[in-house]
């Protein structure tokens, strides 16, 4: 339990307790009971403020139902004037103030109306109504005072959370702007430099033929787009939310085009494609073609000098996405290990599913199943392995 917790309750036990030891020997002068049953009712007064923090309308109605049985089954002593306890009243009077504070509208309606026939049953007679009426405005003032009290703190505390809210929305965007900065300046100018050296190299270097310079043009095109690429998700990291505008993402209809480049490129590639793709929606047709593109790109660099067998099957529920390269000849550099992570949550971002592993003959296998639906495509950013 809390340290404030521990308090709270120490400060109703102790309140009880003062309220216990007023109404029990008070009860002997004011209503007619015996030494035997004075302590009951005195509980009955004294008991409902425990329960009243958290349940502040049945604690209420727990007392208020005390005063209406006392009142008709014990009843005032001999010259007395009131059929309760004035204490009673006083904590009837508190509790009432605390259900108009914290309750429903219709409990506190409830409450102020009872309290005005709890006094009226407490005096036994009309005269009781005026009083019951003037402690009942009473106590409907300092409810009212406390309800709009506890409005203005909830208000504050919601302003507050929007404020902390916001200051976590700026320092996520002021971390978003500095990891575009990052990489602008690690990769958009290394691949500027490619692009311009591929582009001059048939200028600079004696004796380039034609094959060499087409070489030379595909290694800049490709620089190019990947930097047309690169400056669109420096677009998205370095806007505010909803106020980057969004480039056209590739889809299943780029898929020949890519495996063209790859072809290219200089990969022994064998190409198995069945089925229409028409129904593929766009979130579907955006994640094959980046897990396309992944398993491409490892397969030519883990295994540069191997063939890559590329089957693509669409049904109409899924399409079946299967890469496999066989084992490389030569050795290759340290991957990121952000690739297969990538394909991963591409594929689970549209509740599809990935497999990869090594193949038997020693190369591997990347085998994905993405639902055809028009599922909604997360954001998801993949990395090379």
């Amino acid at each position: 339990m809390a340290p404030g917790s521990r308090w709270s309750w120490a400060g109703r036990i102790v309140l009880a307790g003062i309220l216990l030891a007023i109404a029990w020997p008070t009860s002997l002068q004011e209503l007619a009971v015996t030494p035997a049953t004075a302590l009951p009712v005195a509980l009955v007064v004294a008991l409902p403020v425990l329960a009243a923090p958290e349940h502040p309308w049945r604690a209420w109605g727990a007392s208020a139902l005390g005063g209406v049985l006392i009142a008709l089954l014990v009843g005032p002593a001999p010259g007395a004037a009131l059929g309760l306890q004035a204490v009673h009243l006083v904590v009837l009077c508190g509790l009432t103030a605390l259900v108009v504070a914290r309750c429903a509208p219709w409990a506190a309606a409830a409450g102020t109306a009872g309290l005005v026939a709890l006094f009226v049953l407490a005096t036994g007679s009309s005269e009781g109504t005026g009083l019951g009426i003037f402690f009942t405005v009473v106590v409907l003032a300092v409810g009212l005072l406390g309800r709009r009290v506890r409005t203005q703190r909830r208000q504050i505390a919601e302003t507050e959370e929007l404020r902390a809210g916001e200051a976590s929305r700026r320092a996520v965007l002021q971390e978003r702007a500095r990891v575009a900065r990052d990489l602008h300046d690690v990769v958009a100018h290394a691949m500027s430099m490619v692009a311009v050296r591929a582009e001059t190299a048939r200028y600079r270097l004696p004796g380039v033929d034609a094959a060499s310079a087409a070489e030379f043009t595909a290694i800049s095109g490709a620089a190019r787009a990947a930097l047309t690429e690169l400056r669109g998700v420096l677009t998205v990291l370095r806007a505010d939310d909803g106020d980057a505008d969004l480039a056209p993402q590739p889809s299943a209809a780029d898929v020949d085009e890519l495996l063209a480049a790859t072809s290219a490129a200089g990969v022994d590639l064998t190409v198995t494609t069945t089925g229409d793709p028409a129904g593929l929606g766009p979130a579907a047709s955006v994640s094959l073609y980046r897990i396309l593109a992944e398993a491409l790109a490892n397969a030519s660099r883990h295994a540069a000098d191997a063939p890559v067998a590329v089957s693509i099957d669409h049904t109409p529920d899924a399409v079946r996405l299967r890469v496999v390269n066989g084992p490389g000849r030569s050795a290759a550099g340290p991957g990121s290990g952000l690739g297969l992570p990538g394909m991963r949550e591409r594929a689970a971002a549209v509740a599809g599913a990935l497999t990869v592993g090594p193949a038997g003959d020693g190369g591997f296998t990347v085998d994905a199943r993405l639902p055809a639906g028009r599922a909604t495509l997360h954001p998801v950013i993949g990395s090379d392995a």
